[in-house]
């Protein structure tokens, strides 16, 4: 084999493996949080999770978008932390 093709081989299988290991690892990491907007939530849903916020009881906002929406506490947290960020 010429050394010029051997040097090519080797740089893709490189690439290759390369892409494959950063993919699963991006896959298996799970950093990624989903949820459903509180702007997407019933109006007297997001009345209560707005007057809890404005008390400081970002618990009990959480609670509240969890009984709504039957969302995980880390995602429920994102919401809400997007709501109050949102809100100033």
């Amino acid at each position: 084999m010429h050394p010029i093709a051997r040097l090519v081989l080797i740089i893709a299988v490189v690439a290759v493996v390369f892409w494959l290991v950063t993919r699963f690892r991006d896959s298996a990491r799970g950093d990624k949080v989903s949820f459903r907007p509180v702007e997407d939530l019933p109006l007297e849903v997001q009345q209560s999770i707005d007057l809890a916020l404005s008390h400081d009881k970002k618990a009990t906002a959480v609670k509240l978008y969890r009984q709504a929406t039957r969302a995980p506490a880390e995602a429920a947290k994102a919401a809400i932390d997007v709501r109050e960020w949102k809100r100033g």
